[in-house]
């Protein structure tokens, strides 16, 4: 639906100026409304910047087809899940073991790298052995959920945590 809002838009060309920026930090607001957590981590703008002469083509190719009888948006579809792919290897990519040190905050990393060496804790396990302070730790959580990089099981005092990836596994 996304993709297809997208093409809509760039067809009616409601302004006169910056229709293509304004189509693509709505893709990466709907992107994200709609649960694609990686948007934030990697830049849908420069991957079609890196992408301009298929862009171009692409968009045409299908707007052109627009008012016939025989419409169809699967040129600029093809091209732009490519793109929302690619957005997301990258996205995985900066986040993987290797790369994490530059993504995260020192005490993100400790709570982090703590829930890579236990099966489980509770936020309160968490602060005490990573030695963060439990507002921090509780944020730093809200970030591993929104990454789907731990999940959450119970709830209150019972809830407790575990890493979903760890050096690659998933």
């Amino acid at each position: 639906m996304i993709g297809n809002f997208v093409v809509e838009f760039l067809q009616i060309h409601p302004f006169q100026d910056g229709n293509g920026r304004l189509s693509r930090i709505l893709t990466n607001l709907l992107l994200l409304q709609a649960g694609y957590v990686f948007v934030p981590f990697a830049s849908h703008e420069k991957l079609i910047e890196d992408n301009k002469p298929d862009y171009y083509l692409s968009l045409r190719t299908s707007q052109k087809t627009f008012h016939t009888q025989h419409e169809s948006v699967q040129p600029w579809m093809t091209f732009f899940l490519k793109i929302v792919l690619l957005q997301a290897q990258t996205a995985v990519g900066l986040l993987a073991d290797t790369q994490i040190e530059r993504t995260f905050s020192p005490k993100q990393l400790a709570v982090w790298r703590f829930l890579l060496t236990v099966p489980e804790a509770t936020p309160m396990q968490i602060s005490q052995h990573a030695h963060v302070a439990r507002p921090t730790v509780n944020q730093v959580l809200s970030k591993l959920l929104a990454l789907n990089m731990i999940e959450r099981r119970g709830q209150g005092r019972g809830t407790w945590y575990r890493a979903l990836i760890s050096g690659g596994r998933a």
